[in-house]
């Protein structure tokens, strides 16, 4: 199977172990890793890899840190309508693992170990992608 893998370069200590995580979990599958500057730039990134239907599933992998602001939750919608969107439209699973933390530890348990979302969103692109292919 075919997975692509976009992944956000702010905060990168989280994501690479997103991708790494992910990477592990996908070996034997054929792997294109994208990186886009920060959260908000993912969807056009998935959206134009979604579009070459050459994917059995794609990935998204972001870290945005809740602030005294309302502008990491305006990121966090935008960004999970518009993934939901690709999905439906170019009908390709699309895996949505941009996270919501508010500390380092709370970062650092979702990125790596037993609750890395990188794994569990390797898991969900797997069952997706051999679901949609109908197995």
């Amino acid at each position: 199977m075919r997975f692509a893998i976009v992944a956000s370069s702010y905060h990168k200590e989280y994501c690479d172990a997103l991708v790494s995580e992910a990477e592990e979990e996908l070996q034997g599958h054929e792997r294109t890793l994208c990186r886009v500057p920060g959260s908000f730039e993912i969807p056009l990134q998935v959206k134009r890899l979604a579009h070459t239907g050459q994917y059995d599933a794609i990935l998204a992998f972001g870290v945005v840190w809740q602030g005294e602001t309302a502008h990491a939750q305006e990121i966090l919608r935008a960004v999970t309508d518009a993934l939901m969107r690709i999905a439906l439209e170019e009908d390709v699973p699309v895996i949505h693992e941009v996270l919501s933390v508010k500390t380092e530890a709370e970062a650092s348990e979702r990125t790596r170990g037993e609750l890395s979302r990188g794994k569990e969103g390797a898991r969900a692109a797997l069952a997706m992608a051999k679901l949609i292919a109908g197995g």
